[in-house]
């Protein structure tokens, strides 16, 4: 029986100092799961280059089936051994610096200073004020304390590790679904249990933005990516590209390089799993209310007091978050509609320091604009479930997973029609030109005024059988066996339609 080993490396070295885990690898926890429930623990496993060790190692895959979000203070338990403290357990305001002690330790002191000299302007700049300052403190202790009570998270316990060259058999796969640049030590040991013991090694390509769009990248990084890339294809048999316009953009590249691999287009999921579950008889809808409410801070409540659009994802320059900024700024003048608020969720990125500007000057628009940082999961969620529409109006995509998320919650968007975006769209949602600010307003526009259209959008979001996590994992197991390209051109036009 075929054994398939999912390549962890980069989630590894990313939770070992991040807070939250990226798209790509959200995508990649999701599949790996969905071939669990498929083909269970004894024919699916992680595996991972193993720095300390030197050495490929393999670990059992079975605690991400009981794994309902994907926290990163549980991933490292499992790769390290070490408890984290959890999200919710610091203010808001020194999250990004709770897996480092001393980087917490002096930004707490550098907070506190700021409040004893009342420096308002500090706590503004980082999203908070200087009057919640002590409440967010508080209820960071208190919810530490309680966690600690209730013992929730088990004790650390990392994996037992098996290094892959003892467990691989010829046709058995390594499935590369992350990225994993600048690893030299990772491609010698991928290149040997290729041609030593025919491994079969594949590799999901995501999008070509740093060849595609380099202007929106760091200036060195493109150069980095070109050789990465051109680099696998001494040890990958083949690649997926979770799209059709991302297969487009590897094909270029690889009749560029002169390598003739394979390409299996394997979209991802419109539906990503986030259902809320069946209702209690008993449960009376101020209670349900309550429960949704669990686990989620008080500042990201405070976002969905009034209606709001939701943007997620990284604010980065390739998002478009200055355009959407200047949208906004007209919405809030037009006298003819009620607009709402423009919520972002999600990191802030680089090359934006226009959109600072803006909201610098404006006080973030007078308040119209808010900045969800870093949201957990089930915040996440909260948001998406609260919004009036989502909004994607980025300038290139490799596929789009805010759009396919909104559409699990059954929410329409306003997205750019660029790219591969339309392939997650499909006719749920309303499209504009991304370079075009006057078309980015008059689609929010029409989605704010016309309640009937954004009604006709939602049902048709409703109506439509949605690509989930489990058809992807199909796909790639058809793909693996078979090694044709899942799903056909007539599957795709499927799911471009949104069918």
């Amino acid at each position: 029986m075929q054994k398939y080993f999912f390549d962890v490396t980069d989630i590894v070295l990313y939770v070992r100092g991040e807070t939250t885990i990226s798209g790509i690898q959200r995508v990649a926890l999701q599949v790996i799961k969905a071939m669990l429930k498929e083909h269970g623990p004894d024919r699916v496993m992680l595996s991972m280059w193993d720095q300390q060790a030197q050495v490929y190692a393999a670990l059992d895959a079975s605690f991400l089936e009981e794994m309902d979000e994907f926290d990163a203070v549980a991933l490292s338990n499992v790769f390290f051994g070490k408890q984290r403290r959890h999200y919710e357990t610091v203010p808001p305001l020194l999250a990004r610096y709770r897996n480092n002690r001393l980087k917490y330790a002096f930004h707490l002191l550098r907070a506190n200073l700021a409040a004893l000299r009342r420096d308002k302007r500090f706590f503004e700049k980082r999203f908070t004020t200087l009057e919640r300052w002590p409440q967010e403190k508080a209820r960071a202790r208190a919810m530490a304390r309680d966690k600690r009570k209730a013992a929730r998270m088990p004790e650390p316990v990392s994996q037992k590790r098996t290094a892959v060259a003892d467990l691989i058999s010829a046709g058995d796969n390594i499935i590369i679904l992350g990225a994993t640049w600048n690893l030299a030590p990772l491609y010698k040991a991928l290149a040997k249990l290729q041609s030593e013991q025919g491994a079969q090694v594949s590799m999901m390509v995501h999008d070509l933005i740093p060849l595609v769009k380099p202007e929106h990248i760091a200036s060195d990084f493109s150069d980095d990516f070109y050789e990465w890339l051109e680099g696998s294809t001494a040890y990958c048999s083949r690649y997926f590209a979770n799209s059709q316009n991302t297969g487009r953009d590897l094909r270029a590249f690889l009749d560029e390089i002169g390598a003739d691999h394979p390409i299996d287009v394997v979209p991802l999921a419109q539906d990503l799993g986030h259902k809320d579950p069946e209702p209690d008889p008993d449960t009376t809808a101020h209670m349900a209310h309550l429960v949704d409410q669990d686990g989620v801070r008080r500042a990201i409540l405070n976002l969905t007091k009034t209606p709001y659009v939701l943007v997620v994802g990284t604010v980065e320059t390739r998002k478009n978050p200055w355009r959407l900024v200047q949208v906004w700024s007209r919405l809030i003048e037009d006298r003819d509609i009620d607009a709402p608020k423009l919520v972002f969720a999600g990191k802030l990125g680089w090359l934006i320091e226009d959109f600072h500007a803006a909201l610098n000057a404006t006080g973030n628009l007078r308040g119209w604009v808010e900045i969800a940082e870093r949201p957990s999961d089930r915040e996440l969620a909260f948001l998406y479930k609260n919004c009036l529409f989502t909004a994607m109006v980025s300038q290139y995509e490799g596929w789009g997973l805010p759009i396919g998320e909104g559409l699990g919650f059954g929410k329409t968007g306003v997205v750019a029609n660029n790219s591969a975006m339309p392939e997650v769209g499909g006719d749920m949602v309303e499209y504009c030109d991304a370079e075009s600010i006057n078309s980015i307003y008059a689609a929010c526009r029409k989605l704010i005024s016309l309640p009937s259209h954004r009604e006709m959008l939602e049902a048709r979001v409703a109506a439509t059988q949605l690509r989930t996590w489990d058809d992807v994992a199909a796909n790639f197991v058809a793909v693996l066996q078979t090694r044709r390209t899942v799903p056909d051109a007539e599957d795709l036009k499927s799911v471009a339609k949104g069918g």
